[in-house]
């Protein structure tokens, strides 16, 4: 089928700020195609290099993110093109690291509001803490963003408006876009404090409208009211289950969509007990991804007697799936729309029919929302409507939300946590209060809290905040919380439960359903899914310089390769920084592990293997499999780096023209010492971070200079005050031809150096 007009002229001319088209008309074939032809396809190559590099697609709710990416799968598997497709999830993947490793490549990423613009605050939910500088880095650089449904994201809408009002003005190394894409948009809305200018719109054309696209156009669906308002709210959902029975029409697909996913695992309970022998799905946003993806592989199966799909607000966007019937309670008028276009959504619907009801309880909603929604559709009793006739309709002013302002970007930048090891919460910028969800794992709990590696994404599910708090508070399940600074597993407590953690409940004690999800009542035994194992990266452990399929690597080759790759990114990168900072950032390559000519980095590397080589070293990498163990605890080898290049008796950074930028990057190379240095509770006066005031590094080799000799490493700059690391790197990240937005991206072009670097030695033996 050939595209419709304006998917077309959005190959032609780029994507817009605005697409504004009616539901069910192809939006997400024309976020995707178009920028693929213009990144990889078309003729002139000033196009191609002026269009980013990576797409990312966000979605306002995350039950259907597995569906959008089969869907892109198989249009590049059709185009024949090797473009990979990622998941924005929480935990941890092994698609993370390619794309974090080799930025330079055309990639195209879907995710969730919520996991999207928590890596872009750098406070990525469900994330290790040490990734969050480096997804932030990279997802500020060279990226066409595409929300999808922006009358559904809630306080996330000005949050995206603002970040890329912020982008423009403060700069990145790549130009970064965004295009907000709904049937329902006001463009006067897409305004913000930092984000005020004139916006290109897309819309359809008469050439479109008595094009193919007319039959979609011009579906109609009948609008009647379905009278459960005299049922109280215990009896509803039997009721409710009771009206889809007999409203449902054999061979056909009825759509059943509820505003709580209480309500809709009550609803479809009851159809199960009235209804065995029609196919029964049911889909919201609190499942383990496997099971999810068997939910919405289901969606297009039908029987004899036609299939019941009972969902949540999941289905209102990025979801090509139609309906004869469409039962629904009242909500939001935009939710009202976009719920509509899965009814008759390909126009070829004998009799369709939109079949509404009034909720017992309107959250998580406003009451005045949900009745200004039921007095439009009682004005349209009995009326066949088109998409773009109930699109049409006046919507209640939003909500006012949270502004995210440029103040609170500089404060996020800094990564390291408070006395108390709490973080600022970005969730308010994200989502509304009643949205807000925490991951959760389940997993065989042992008596000494010990627990193999960290979650993966395939453990994880979604699940409402207050629930968790009071299964820990009523002691239904016990559980467990990963500390991010010593990296073990220690008991939750509910005010654990926060948007950024993961939590690991005891699999025995129940609290999940394949087929149901999330169940916090559920006693029945949850069976844990065995994903591979990832090594906890959290500030106080170094996973990455022992390597089990690795080789003995001597610092000095070590630092020359990654300088090595930090040049070549920047090449195939061609990021908009000055050659001074390009020069920074190969720089901070060649020295970024001369910590690791420390005593204490020394025998601990050399603990963790055993069989250290007689002769050579320092070393960068050993073959081993055990954990580092530093003493004294705490030591962060970085922090050494740039203790050494400070001292101008090296001669280091004799002649660099970004001295400061070099000592950043490389004690910022791990994403675990940053803006802020400070000693734990637990060390002495003269430590910080396992470093001793005056302890000596050894003689080591490094590339084009030869010997560093041994030296005093002095703490002074460890301390608060004028011409410490951390006034340095305030200065660096508050310079307008830097900024949060460049000096991130720096950050991370040394961390992938280090990656590719590093995985070139595995799999060695000499």
């Amino acid at each position: 089928m050939p595209p419709y007009r304006y998917q077309s002229r959005l190959a032609e001319q780029g994507l817009p700020d605005v697409l504004r088209v009616p539901t069910g008309t192809g939006k997400t074939l024309a976020a995707t195609l178009p920028w693929l032809y213009r990144r990889v396809e078309h003729p002139d190559p000033v196009v191609r290099q002026a269009t980013p590099r990576w797409l990312v697609i966000v979605l306002p709710q995350r039950a259907l993110v597995e569906q959008t990416v089969e869907v892109i799968d198989g249009w590049l598997r059709n185009l024949m093109l090797d473009v990979p497709v990622h998941v924005l999830m929480g935990g941890e993947d092994a698609g993370d690291r390619d794309w974090k490793a080799r930025p330079e490549e055309e990639r195209i990423f879907v995710g969730t509001l919520d996991m999207v613009l928590s890596r872009l605050l750098m406070r990525g939910f469900a994330e290790f803490r040490s990734a969050w500088p480096m997804s932030f880095g990279l997802l500020h650089a060279g990226v066409q963003f595409v929300f999808d449904e922006v009358q559904l994201m809630g306080p996330g809408l000005p949050t995206a408006l603002q970040l890329q009002g912020m982008r423009e003005a403060m700069g990145t190394a790549m130009p970064c876009r965004s295009m907000w894409m709904s049937a329902t948009l006001n463009p006067a809305e897409l305004s913000a404090v930092d984000f005020r200018r004139e916006l290109s719109i897309v819309e359809l054309d008469e050439e479109d409208r008595s094009g193919p696209l007319r039959i979609r156009i011009d579906a109609p669906r009948t609008v009647r009211r379905l009278d459960l308002e005299d049922v109280d709210a215990r009896r509803y959902p039997k009721a409710f289950a009771a009206r889809v029975v007999s409203e449902h029409r054999s061979g056909t697909r009825t759509l059943v969509v509820l505003n709580t996913v209480t309500r809709a695992t009550e609803v479809f309970d009851e159809l199960h007990k009235s209804r065995p022998d029609t196919e029964l799905v049911l889909l919201h946003s609190r499942f383990r991804p496997g099971d999810r993806r068997q939910q919405t592989r289901r969606l297009t199966l039908s029987g004899n007697a036609g299939s019941i799909v009972v969902a949540t607000q999941v289905l209102e966007a990025g979801v090509d799936i139609t309906s004869e019937t469409l039962v629904t309670e009242v909500a939001p008028w935009s939710s009202i729309v976009q719920r509509a276009g899965r009814c008759n959504r390909d126009g070829l619907a004998s009799d369709a029919r939109l079949l509404w009801t009034t909720p017992p309880a309107a959250p998580p909603y406003e009451a005045a929302e949900l009745g200004h929604s039921a007095s439009v559709l009682q004005a349209l009793e009995g009326q066949p409507v088109t998409s773009e006739e109930l699109a049409a309709a006046t919507e209640l002013t939003r909500p006012p939300h949270p502004t995210l302002r440029r103040r609170d970007v500089l404060g996020l930048f800094d990564t390291a946590p408070d006395l108390s090891g709490n973080d600022i919460d970005v969730s308010p910028f994200i989502r509304d209060v009643a949205d807000r969800t925490v991951h959760i794992a389940w997993r065989e709990i042992s008596e000494d809290q010990s627990m193999e590696g960290a979650p993966g994404r395939a453990e994880l599910c979604p699940a409402s905040i207050r629930d968790v708090q009071a299964m820990i508070r009523e002691g239904r399940t016990r559980a467990r919380v990963f500390d991010q600074i010593s990296g073990t597993w220690v008991p939750a407590r509910p005010e654990d439960v926060r948007p950024m953690a993961v939590i690991v409940l005891d699999a025995a004690r129940g609290g999940y359903l394949p087929d149901c999800g999330f169940a916090p009542l559920s006693t029945a035994p949850v069976e844990p899914v065995r994903p591979p194992v990832h090594m906890p990266d959290a500030v106080d452990t170094d996973p990455h310089s022992v390597l089990p399929n690795g080789r003995w690597v001597p610092l000095h080759e070590h630092l020359a390769d990654v300088e090595r790759e930090c040049r070549a990114l920047l090449d195939a990168l061609g990021p908009e920084l000055t050659p001074a900072q390009r020069e920074a950032i190969a720089l901070a390559g060649r020295y970024h592990d001369l910590g690791k000519a420390h005593p204490t980095f020394v025998a601990s590397l050399a603990q963790a293997d055993g069989s250290a080589p007689a002769e050579g070293g320092p070393w960068a990498k050993s073959p081993g499999r055990t954990p580092l163990r530093h003493d004294p605890p705490h030591f962060r080898h970085e922090l050494v780096s740039a203790l050494v290049l400070l001292d101008d008796t090296t001669g280091l950074l004799d002649g660099v023209d970004e001295p400061d930028l070099v000592i950043y990057l490389a004690l910022a190379h791990h994403g675990k010492v940053r803006l802020t240095v400070r000693a734990r509770p637990d060390e002495q006066v003269n430590t910080v971070l396992g470093v001793v005031h005056e302890s000596t590094t050894v003689d080591t080799t490094l590339p084009v200079i030869g010997t560093l000799a041994a030296r005093p490493v002095s703490l002074q700059a460890a301390r608060f005050g004028r011409g410490s690391l951390t006034s340095r790197a305030l200065r660096l990240r508050d310079r307008e031809d830097l900024g949060p937005f460049r000096l991130a991206f720096c950050e991370a072009v040394v961390r992938s150096a280090d990656w590719r670097a590093s995985a070139s030695y595995e799999g060695t033996t000499s």
